[in-house]
């Protein structure tokens, strides 16, 4: 049961540093979170998951904008008026 809770634990880790490395910070804050994250790992992921800016992709869900038929019919009525 331990060697489960870490194996969960090391994946969340990695997933934090590989979003820490993607993000939009400087290369001087990316060190300085990771540095963190190595000294106090609990600490360090919970505070930069609290912390990080938010990311269009974020605030979508992650998923993009569907092409409803209401949209496609909107569009049609503006190419066509009338």
């Amino acid at each position: 049961m331990l060697a489960l809770i870490a194996i969960l634990w090391l994946l969340v880790w990695v997933l934090v540093l590989v979003d820490l490395f993607q993000g939009v910070w400087s290369t001087r804050k990316k060190v300085l979170w990771a540095v963190a994250m190595l000294v106090l790992p609990v600490v360090g992921v919970i505070a930069y998951l609290i912390m990080r800016p938010a990311r269009a992709s974020d605030l979508a869900g992650g998923i993009a904008p569907s092409d409803s038929s209401a949209m496609r019919e909107e569009r049609v009525r503006d190419r066509h008026p009338g």
